[in-house]
């Protein structure tokens, strides 16, 4: 007895020392999808995409000056394997060589390039960018010629529409493009002959006849001061009260400080109650409302909050006192335009949350969770019900032809859903049902998987109860709601989960029935944010992460009736 109790102390021991260290590795490798995609929801698309693979975000550099090389851009420029080390000291030199020079060609004919500042910095992250995008795919047999040869052809597979890209993802520069105003009757015009004028001499004027677009050009630098501010005088179409909205369009530096606006004409001043983040290299409008109320596709406009004033902008707010003596005139907008550099957490809190502030820039998250919320609801409602009292009736009632209506249930559920698409479709038409919820809802609110669940467990109640039942005069409903419900409710759980994860993550058929963007469901509103030229990526991973937690929370609040209704008559009594 003691060598047995013994021998069974020593399994103990081995599957505590063995098997648990499994279980955990296992529940790890099961949490690696959701800890890459809680982690890509704080990235940004170039770290996603980073080789090698980045698995924590990157804390944004602390910028005190703009424009700014961004040193870490493309890999180091690496020696082809089929080229010996004593060859390659004097070939990558000339290579590097040939490369710049090209870029620089490209640069000086290229207008929207010219006002970029040559640096070394420059030299060597505009090299890496083109070796890397080029040089490093090029054949084997090329590195195998002369050294003359290996040069034209490194110099022949640049090409030169792709130096601007190059150019765009290395040197970072505050760009503001031409004004339009926007007036209540949704009429859009734009401002001509712009003139900034920034508190120092920081600002390059890029006008007409150089681009086809005149834009202005920042260079700030934070080390004295922590504001920057660019000032004009505008002469608007329409006056001030009937301006819902000025659209400036801004291509920012990714240095995550603010941008803010103030407005002043006459006596009154309208300043921005938030700041616009420069959170991206990208040309963005920024969108400054005045008058309205945004719609749901608009929540990413700023609103004005209206202050009045005696002589609009004050000497305080570091206006220029000449520029605002010229607001008298009704017509005529003074705008002033502040760069705000932040303290650092806060660059890092606005990095960091950068995809779930453009998310909602992008779409109308909020409409979009609504809708799935409201569709899966509803759904999972109406299946409890009917599936509950379709199974109470195949588990306690006899009529004829039960057990074929039954066989025939069973075999609904080997018919993919793909074969019903058409017909389905058909029946929505001739109802008029299409691009409504009730399309969605009512053809999959009774489950065949639902009935026979239902079913399996409803039959286990002793019908002695419902006779009993009957005995003391409760109806038909008041047993099946009484008496029948209470007792399933861990099956009641498990059906819960299901069906609300399958109406939550539904795709195919909300996306054919709907067509009002309003009504999208998460799933076809995350899809819009994959383009044709450009994924966002991190922006979906923040989108499709902020959509579980609906299912965590229906999961946590069920656990115990989806535990019990899984293990349900595994203990034999």
């Amino acid at each position: 007895m003691n060598r047995s109790n013994k021998h069974r102390h020593v399994q103990r021991k081995i599957f505590i020392g063995i098997g648990y260290p499994l279980l955990v590795a296992a529940a790890f490798c099961t949490m690696v999808p959701l800890l890459w995609l809680l982690s890509s929801s704080f990235k940004t698309a170039d770290e996603v995409f980073s080789v090698p693979i980045r698995w924590f975000p990157k804390l944004p550099p602390r910028i005190t000056s703009s424009p700014y090389i961004v040193t870490d851009a493309y890999p180091k420029i690496k020696k082809p394997p089929s080229v010996d080390p004593e060859t390659w000291e004097t070939l990558q030199p000339e290579l590097e060589q040939v490369i710049w020079v090209n870029v620089q060609e490209h640069i000086a004919i290229n207008p929207r390039l010219v006002s970029s500042v040559i640096s070394e910095d420059m030299k060597i992250e505009m090299t890496k960018g083109v070796w890397q995008q080029h040089v490093a795919t090029l054949p084997t047999e090329v590195w195998s010629g002369t050294t003359e040869s290996i040069v034209k052809a490194v110099e022949s597979s640049i090409i030169p529409e792709t130096i601007e890209t190059i150019l765009n993802s290395v040197y970072r520069q505050v760009n503001l493009g031409t004004i339009e105003i926007e007036d209540i009757e949704f009429n859009r015009m734009e401002v001509e002959s712009v003139k900034w004028d920034a508190d120092s001499d920081t600002l390059q004027q890029i006008h007409e006849f150089v681009i086809p677009e005149p834009i202005a050009a920042l260079s700030y630098d934070f080390q004295d001061e922590s504001n920057v501010q660019l000032t004009t005088t505008i002469s608007s179409p329409v006056p001030v009260n009937q301006i819902r909205r000025i659209i400036l369009p801004v291509r920012g530096d990714a240095s995550y400080h603010q941008l803010s606006l103030a407005i002043s004409v006459d006596a009154t001043t309208y300043k921005s109650t938030q700041p616009y983040v420069l959170d991206t290299a990208l040309w963005e409008n920024s969108v400054w409302r005045l008058h309205g109320i945004p719609g749901e596709l608009e929540s990413s406009h700023i609103s004005m909050r209206q202050i009045e004033t005696k002589a609009g902008l004050t000497n305080d707010e570091t206006a220029k006192p000449d520029m605002a003596l010229e607001t008298d005139a009704e017509n005529k907008l003074f705008l002033q335009l502040t760069i705000h550099r932040p303290a650092y957490l806060a660059i890092v809190w606005n990095k960091l949350t950068s995809n779930y502030r453009n998310l909602w820039k992008a779409v109308p998250y909020n409409r979009y969770f609504i809708n799935s919320v409201f569709i899966a609801t509803a759904s999972t409602l109406l299946t409890l019900f009917f599936c509950s009292l379709g199974g109470y009736a195949f588990a306690k009632y006899q009529f004829r032809g039960k057990t074929i209506l039954f066989g025939i249930l069973l075999a609904s559920m080997m018919v993919p859903f793909q074969v019903l698409l058409v017909p389905l479709f058909g029946l929505m038409y001739d109802i008029g049902w299409l691009n409504s919820y009730k399309a969605i809802i009512i053809p999959f609110s009774v489950g065949a998987f639902g009935v026979f669940l239902m079913r399996q467990f409803i039959v286990t109640i002793p019908s002695e109860l419902l006779d009993a039942a009957r005995i003391d005069g409760c109806s038909e409903f008041g047993i099946y709601y009484r008496i029948v419900l209470p007792i399933i409710k861990p099956a009641l759980g498990a059906l819960t989960i299901y069906s609300f994860l399958s109406s939550w993550n539904g795709y195919l058929w909300p996306l054919i029935v709907l067509r009002d963007e309003a009504k999208y469901t998460l799933p076809i509103g995350l899809a819009n944010l994959i383009g044709i030229y450009r994924q966002d990526y991190g922006m979906l991973m923040a989108g499709t992460l902020l959509s579980l937690l609906p299912i965590v929370i229906l999961f946590l609040a069920m656990q115990r009736e989806f535990v019990q209704g899984i293990t349900l008559g595994s203990v034999k009594e």
